[in-house]
Formats: C-alpha cells, structure tokens, sequence
C-alpha cells in the first residue's frame, strides 16, 4: 500500500472523528466557550483515537517464524465507534515493502521485536499505540470464533504479485466479515465466545496488557453499532 493511501485514511478517520466530535459537543449542554473549544477537542480526539499494528507470522511455534502480513487499524472511541482498517504489507511498492519486511524481527525471548512498530511509525508517521501479533492457527481460530467460515489464513511469506493480492484479499474479505458483525451488533455475541486458551501465549502476543485489549475490544462491541468501519483495501 502508497504511503498516500494510509495519509488520505488518515484524513478521513480523522475528519469523521472532527465531526463525530462537534455533533457531540452540538448535543451537549451548550456551556463551551468559543476560546476553549479547539483545546478541548483536541484534548478529547488525542484521548480518544487509537491505532493498532495487527501482524501475522506463519507459525510462531517455530524458531524463527516468517513474516506474512502487516494492517492497521485506526479506531476513534466515539459513541457509536469509528474504525478503519488498512494494509500495509505486502506491499506492491517493492521500496516500501522491502523497508518494512527488513523491520520484521523476533526477540530471544520469542517476542516480536519492536523495531517492526518503530519502522512502521516512522515510514507512514502514524503513532502506534500497541501491537498484536497472531499466527496462521490464531486468526483461523478467531475466524472460527467469529463463524466467519470462507476464509483461511496465509501461512506462506508471498513471493511474487499474485501472492500479495491472495494475502491481502483474503484479510480483507475478513476484516470486511468483522465489520459487517461489529454493524449488526452480533460481535459481542462471537468476541464473548472466544477461546483464548487456544491462543494464549502459543498463536497470540501483544504489548498491551490483557486488561486494556479487553477494555479497546469492550469500548467497541457493547457501544451503539459503529456508524463508520471500512476497510481501505481494493483487492
């Protein structure tokens, strides 16, 4: 994905959110001075927007897992939410895609390396608030959890064109299935049914405690169904 493409994401999560944001404040009590109301909504939007880097490996059972696949998602915690989900790598830029796949690390400790997160932070100056990193038996079980059944995870690294847009079309085909729950207000329903003892600590990891990923997760599926969540992939 063009650097262009996550920049005009960008604007237009960020637009929407300005707007979520007035019309809120529109529907309030009226008390905002006009001399305090930029910093306010600043305050409210830094407070408010999260962007999480999801990375599949093939199998992090593995010495050295290989790497498969990079999205983001930029979710604003409004009332109903806003989330955007975007890929990164694969890449069709050869430049891009090699810059990332370079910041592809694992520690000794068998932990992804946060060089990935800073290159990507750099590269597309985004911030990135946390990290999760799943394998090919991971997202196929939160696939299963979900009942998203047309879709099966990418366990080969893509070598050639055809396979970025294989890997790329496949996460975008569920992340589109995530969306389409999170709209109908059934993905409470799927999330509170999921198996983490299969996932955890052998199929998942991220930087965020469990606490706060329960709580992003929450702040989603028990508000009103989101009023935006798109997935910015054209495969």
């Amino acid at each position: 994905m063009k650097r262009s493409v996550l920049i005009l994401g960008l604007i237009l999560f960020a637009a929407c959110a300005v707007a979520g944001y007035v019309m809120a404040s529109k529907s309030g009590n009226g008390s905002t001075t006009g001399s305090s109301a930029p910093a306010n909504a600043a305050t409210a939007l830094a407070a408010s927007q999260q962007n999480y880097l999801l990375v599949q490996a093939d199998d992090l059972s593995q010495p050295t897992p290989k790497f498969i696949q990079a999205w983001i998602v930029l979710t604003y915690y409004s009332n109903p939410p806003q989330i955007i989900f975007l890929p990164l790598y694969p890449s069709y830029d050869s430049s891009q895609n090699d810059a990332i796949a370079g910041a592809f690390a694992m520690t000794s400790s068998g932990r992804l390396s946060s060089r990935l997160e800073q290159k990507i932070a750099e590269q597309y100056k985004v911030k990135v608030d946390g990290t999760i990193l799943t394998d090919g038996s991971g997202l196929d079980a939160i696939a299963k959890d979900f009942g998203i059944a047309n879709v099966s995870a990418s366990t080969q690294a893509a070598k050639n064109d055809d396979d970025k847009h294989a890997i790329l079309l496949g996460s975008q085909s569920f992340f589109q299935e995530i969306c389409a729950q999170l709209k109908a207000g059934d993905a409470a329903k799927q999330f509170d049914s999921m198996q983490w003892s299969q996932l955890i600590p052998g199929h998942f990891q991220t930087d965020l405690s469990f606490e706060q990923l329960i709580a992003s997760w929450d702040r989603v599926v028990r508000s009103a169904a989101p009023q935006q969540c798109e997935v910015l992939s054209k495969e």
